[in-house]
This record gives structure tokens, C-alpha cells and sequence, in this order.
């Protein structure tokens, strides 16, 4: 049964999440433990029924909450409140503040301070505010206190990768991926309580990673530093699907920037916003396409060769709301065609259409990877947070 999204609409776009929410509701609900399943065979059935990561836990919540902001439906409001208790009685470290990176059968497994994870709960507290969640404003609040005095460093203008649980200890690697999900939270963030310092906070961090650090790599936007902010060729050689510190220029980071670069240049029009949205969507474009089967490779080495050219869904997921944006504030047809090649392909090769819900990744062929659907963190949550910004900012004419 082929896809038939109507996702030149607003009413289509929001056809799409439901029926993405409706492959993990209401199994994802864990009534034993807390919180929230994270891993789905293609059916749907649980892959793992007891660990619990910081960030799929904050991602369900992101992705519950934007559900019932949508359609008021009263059961996703029950699992976004599911998901903040589970984060303030369980994940949270009562001792020395901030949140467990693992938690699994009532106790914490890693209790390792991660900012990757801390930015999805900072993300996933804003949606919850937006739809008045009971706890959000507490959660939201919390997290952004441990963000900034545990984790920022003011020198850099960025945050650290990682601290051990008392934080006496951080890790020397410096990473772009987790500050960019800051610099997507703070604008949220922004959205969400017209507060002014969560805005000018993330125009810093999308100068100081697109400009400063992008100009180590003649622009292009790599992944992996050292304790002094300088590239990193050698860490985590060859693994370019780390989920956290991925090896290469990643393809799919250079259109999440282009995007967020976009989103910002919507709440504070500057020209070199909108320049360097343009020029990071057209690197990801001409190095990352593939012309011949569809969709975007995903790494790409030093050399600028391709190293993976999997197909990962949350690569097309930034894509298209990146393409939409460009769109919505260029004018140019290009970026309206990338959008409208790019979605058909996702329908015909990337959504279930059995099931729902998107698979995680593709071969180059187009061939689908594994029998896990959803592992741990997925949630879809890129493809749900695309779909509400597309329509967030695009309309009901897309």
C-alpha cells in the first residue's frame, strides 16, 4: 500500500505525525518502570523492554508533547506527564543535580553527565511547556540551570561533551553535535517564553560553530575537536555512525545547521544568516545527493570523499524542513523542488506503509538495513520536529 501524505498542506503534514505517534502509542509507555520503551521491531513489538536512554526518554516526551499541542487528544497529554514524572523522580540525580545517562530496572546503569542528552530534555521541556504540562515548567527550568552552570563553558561560547556524575571530572572531547541540539533548544526556547537571552544564546553558538570552527574546514561543519576547540581528524576514526560523535563531515548536519540557520534569521533577520543557510544547504546538496537511487549519503571524509553512503531517515527528516525554510524566505524554485523530490522519495522508500513510522536507515540502493525499525534513541523524532516546524512557519499553502 503506496504513501499518500499530502504534504504540501498542513493538514497532511499533521496526517503524518499522527500516524508516526500511532506506531509507538501506547506501547511506548512503560506502566512497570517508568518512562518510556524505546526499542521497536518493524511491527512494532519491543525489542527491549527495560533500558531507559536519557535521550530517547526526551525525545518520546518532545515528540507525546507536540502531539497533544496539535490535537488536544487527552491520552498524549497522559504520556507527556508519563514522561516528566519519570524525569523528575527517576532520571534525575537527587544528589549532585543533572540527569543519569541510563537507567534500566529501577536504578541508574551510566550515571555519566551527557549534554547531548541534557539538550534533548531542554528540548522536550519547551514542547512540554508549550502544552502545559503539569512539571514542564519545574523540568524546564531545572535543566537549564544545570546547562549553564555545570556545562557551558563562557570562554568558548559552547558547551562540554560529557561529565562524570559528580561532575568533578569532564571529558577532554569537544563536540559540535550536542551544541547544536543547544542551539535548537534555546531557540525553542525563545519560542516558547519570549525571553530574550535563550535567543541571542543561540545566534553565539550558531557564530561561533557555522563561522569560527566551520572556517578549520574551509566552511564545511565537522564534528570532533579537542579540549582547546581545535578539529579533531583522528577520534572516533571510521565510525561514521556514532550516534553521539560521528567520524566525517556529516551530511545530514550541514542541512540541520542550513535549517537553523534559517529558523534563526526568521526571529532576527541578518544577512550572513540567511548566506551561510544557502551555502551549507548547497554543500549538503551537491556533495551528499545521490542523483542516481535518491535520498543523501551520509559522511564524508577529509578528502571530501563519500565514506557512508547509507541513507539515514533523520538526514532526509532535516533536509526537507531546511529546503522548506530556504524556500519560504528565497523564493528560489530550487529549494521548493528539493522539497517536493525529497518527500517523494521518503514516501516511496522510507515510510512503512504497513506499519508506519520511518525506518532508520537505507542502503545506497534503497534497500532497507536490519529488522530493528526503531532502536533506541530514534522515536522519530526528526521527522515529527520537521513536520511541526514545516508547518509552523510554512503555512497551509506549502
Amino acid at each position: 500500500m503506496k504513501n499518500t501524505i499530502d504534504f504540501h498542506t498542513r493538514q497532511g503534514l499533521l496526517q503524518h505525525i499522527e500516524e508516526t505517534l500511532a506506531f509507538y502509542y501506547p506501547q511506548a509507555l512503560d506502566r512497570k518502570y517508568g518512562g518510556y520503551h524505546e526499542g521497536y521491531y518493524m511491527d512494532g513489538s519491543l525489542t527491549d523492554s527495560k533500558t531507559k536512554h536519557i535521550v530517547g526518554q526526551a525525545r518520546h516526551l518532545y515528540d507525546f508533547s507536540v502531539g497533544y499541542t496539535l490535537t488536544e487528544n487527552e491520552e498524549y497529554k497522559e504520556a507527556a506527564e508519563h514522561g516528566v514524572h519519570f524525569f523528575q523522580n527517576k532520571m534525575r540525580d537527587k544528589v549532585y543535580g543533572g540527569y543519569y545517562t541510563e537507567w534500566k530496572k529501577g536504578r541508574a546503569t551510566d550515571d555519566k553527565k551527557l549534554t547531548y542528552g541534557h539538550a534533548f530534555i531542554f528540548r522536550a521541556a519547551v514542547a512540554a511547556v508549550e502544552a502545559e504540562i503539569e512539571g514542564a515548567d519545574e523540568l524546564l527550568a531545572d535543566i537549564y540551570q544545570v546547562l549553564t552552570e555545570k556545562l557551558y563553558e563562557p570562554a568558548a561560547r559552547l558547551y562540554k561533551d560529557e561529565a562524570t556524575r559528580d561532575w568533578s571530572t569532564f571529558l577532554e572531547y569537544r563536540g559540535q553535535n550536542c551544541n547544536m541540539h543547544m542551539c535548537e533548544s534555546l531557540i525553542t526556547a525563545y519560542e516558547a517564553t519570549d525571553q530574550r537571552h535563550y535567543l541571542d544564546q543561540a545566534l553565539s553558538i550558531a557564530d561561533k560553530v557555522t563561522n569560527e570552527l566551520a572556517a578549520q574546514s574551509n566552511g564545511l561543519i565537522w564534528e570532533n575537536y579537542d579540549e582547546a576547540w581545535m578539529k579533531d581528524e583522528r577520534f572516533n576514526y571510521g565510525e561514521t555512525r556514532d550516534e553521539f560523535r560521528a567520524y566525517g563531515f556529516v551530511g545530514g548536519h550541514q542541512l540541520e545547521w542550513s535549517k537553523l540557520l534559517a529558523w534563526l534569521n526568521l526571529h532576527q533577520p541578518t544577512s550572513w544568516l540567511l548566506e551561510r543557510a544557502e551555502e551549507l544547504y548547497q554543500t549538503g546538496w551537491s556533495y551528499y545527493h545521490d542523483t542516481s537511487n535518491g535520498g543523501i549519503y551520509f559522511a564524508m571524509s577529509p578528502d571530501k570523499e563519500i565514506i557512508d553512503k547509507g541513507k539515514s531517515y533523520w538526514v532526509m527528516a532535516e533536509a526537507l524542513a531546511a529546503s522548506a525554510l530556504l524556500h519560504s524566505q528565497t523564493g528560489n524554485d530550487i529549494y521548493s523542488k528539493h522539497y517536493e523530490d525529497l518527500f517523494r522519495y521518503v514516501q516511496d522508500v522510507f515510510i512503512d506503509p504497513e506499519h508506519g513510522a520511518w525506518y532508520q536507515w537505507l542502503t545506497a540502493e534503497n534497500k532497507i538495513e536490519g529488522k530493528v525499525k526503531s532502536p533506541s534513541p530514534k522515536t522519530d523524532y526528526h521527522p515529527i520536529s520537521a513536520s511541526y516546524l514545516i508547518m509552523s512557519y510554512r503555512g497551509e499553502d506549502l
